[in-house]
């Protein structure tokens, strides 16, 4: 790739507290409507580099993503105090993650291209994250992405009860969405826990959904975790339902998001 391609690619780390700011339910369909349309050219780049031949392919997707990293080291050495890297780096990882990956794959959607091929090469720009920042980002289409503003927190509570057949409206689901809103919202961590939360459930679920027999770690997420944490808020025990479900999510980062079978 020449360094004019490069530049154009890491300069779409720019919009990312812009986007970012869009990132309501209000707002973030229209909004990821326009991004995907007024960048096309850059989707179209994309796609474009990743034809060929593996050697060629290896090579310019690692180029694309160390130029993204790049990017975004640049933006966090700019940024005074740990508490503003901290945001900038929250902003970007949010902007990859609901943006940047799923324009990729909602551009080769639309023009009937093979979108298997830009999940090849978000999995190229994760790896390279994860070596740069120690986080692992992952893709999710716009699909995913939208319906997750019914869910957030409860990404996986809403997964665990479908799957156990449980009404959209259970009681469980009704306490835990409670939780999230009239408690964990409110707590200075919060909102960080959240969009940290928002970055890794969705590729979770998926991942789950696509075991033999989801339906078992479906159960088990439910004996171990779910069903403790919904008695912990009906007794008023906050702390430790957000202990418990951290240590869940630790569990299924490590079980579906770490381990070298899903990173091929």
């Amino acid at each position: 790739m020449d360094k004019k391609e490069l530049e154009q690619i890491a300069g779409m780390l720019e919009q990312a507290s812009e986007r970012v700011a869009e990132f309501s339910k209000e707002t973030y369909s229209a909004s990821f409507q326009k991004y995907v349309q007024d960048n096309a050219h850059i989707w179209r780049m994309l796609a474009d580099i990743w034809e060929g031949n593996d050697t060629l392919r290896e090579k310019n997707g690692a180029e694309v993503a160390q130029c993204l990293a790049a990017a975004a080291q640049e933006q966090l050495d700019a940024a005074k105090g740990r508490a503003k890297k901290e945001n900038i780096r929250l902003n970007i990882n949010l902007y990859m993650v609901s943006y940047f990956f799923p324009a990729m794959i909602a551009y080769q959607r639309r023009c009937g291209g093979r979108e298997e091929e830009m999940y090849r090469l978000t999995a190229v720009i994760s790896d390279k994250w994860e070596e740069c920042f120690g986080q692992r980002i992952q893709a999710a289409d716009y699909e995913s992405v939208q319906s997750g503003f019914k869910h957030k927190l409860c990404f996986v509570t809403t997964a665990v009860c479908q799957g156990l057949k449980k009404p959209q409206d259970c009681r469980e689901l009704t306490l835990m969405k409670r939780y999230r809103d009239e408690y964990l919202l409110h707590i200075e961590e919060g909102d960080t826990l959240i969009r940290e939360y928002y970055d890794i459930a969705p590729t979770i679920v998926k991942r789950i959904a696509r075991e033999a027999s989801p339906g078992e770690k479906y159960l088990y997420l439910w004996d171990t975790y779910i069903s403790k944490c919904v008695s912990f808020v009906e007794n008023n025990e906050n702390e430790k339902c957000r202990n418990l479900y951290e240590a869940m999510i630790e569990e299924l980062k490590e079980e579906y998001m770490v381990t070298d079978r899903h990173k091929q």
